[in-house]
């Protein structure tokens, strides 16, 4: 009969074949996804598609680990060219070229609105932006591109931009937005999803408008994570594929 230590080394000896096939399906694109994915995404996108993306991932592979971090996209394309990232959601200005060195798939383009408190507005309905400019602004700390295309387009016209909060979480924002604090930004896609949304009033701005556009990146080869990314994009292009209409 096989001794204590003899199946101890047998339980060691089998756990390191399954290790060392697991090891030997990395490279190929179509064998099961296993391992770590690592994921960057910005706080907007992680708000509207992180909880349908760890769902979906959980339910296509239960032995894939998924590990996730929010950044600015400048930071995760970084990262993401470094190798420290397998895949990252990118926001650019719509228009921009595809992002070089990596490569990308296109997921979808925000309308990114103006918004004030429905019930103590303090911006004409229809305003201009030199207009908006002498009100105060509820908006992410430096880094966003929201803020700085904003504040490109005040400066463009002779005024600066006037921060009352700033700050990260664009719920908070929207509900100091909502009690009449400020103006703020957000895409159309979190402001449907929003707890604040009924208490919210667009602001149509004659002379600006801000549209992002959303990319998924990854590494040249990802080997047996292809399949992983394939339900990324599909999880991805479902979260962003409701587009309501907030007046």
């Amino acid at each position: 009969t096989a001794t204590e230590v003899g199946r101890r080394v047998y339980q060691s000896a089998t756990m390191l074949l399954r290790d060392l096939d697991r090891l030997k399906s990395i490279p190929k694109d179509g064998e099961e996804p296993s391992g770590i994915l690592r994921l960057g995404l910005p706080q907007v996108v992680a708000d509207v598609a992180l909880f349908d993306i760890a769902m979906s991932m959980k339910a296509e592979f239960p032995t894939l680990d998924l590990k996730c971090r929010t950044d600015w996209s400048t930071g995760l394309q970084l990262e993401l060219a470094s190798g420290q990232l397998d895949a990252a959601a990118l926001m650019l200005p719509t228009g921009s070229a595809q992002p070089t060195g990596i490569r990308a798939q296109f997921i979808a383009t925000l309308d990114v609105l103006v918004v004030q408190s429905k019930r103590n507005p303090i911006a004409p309905r229809c305003s201009r932006i030199a207009e908006l400019a002498e009100h105060e602004w509820i908006l992410n700390p430096l880094g966003c591109g929201y803020r700085a295309a904003l504040q490109r387009a005040m400066e463009g016209v002779g005024k600066h931009l006037r921060m009352g909060v700033d700050m990260h979480g664009t719920e908070t924002q929207l509900r100091l937005v909502a009690a009449g604090l400020g103006l703020g930004l957000a895409p159309r896609s979190l402001l449907e999803r929003s707890n604040h949304v009924q208490d919210l009033s667009v602001v149509e701005v004659l002379d600006f408008s801000l549209k992002i556009d959303i990319w998924l990146a990854h590494a040249v080869e990802l080997g047996n994570l292809q399949r992983a990314l394939d339900v990324l994009n599909r999880s991805m292009q479902k979260a962003f594929s409701v587009d309501s209409a907030i007046t």
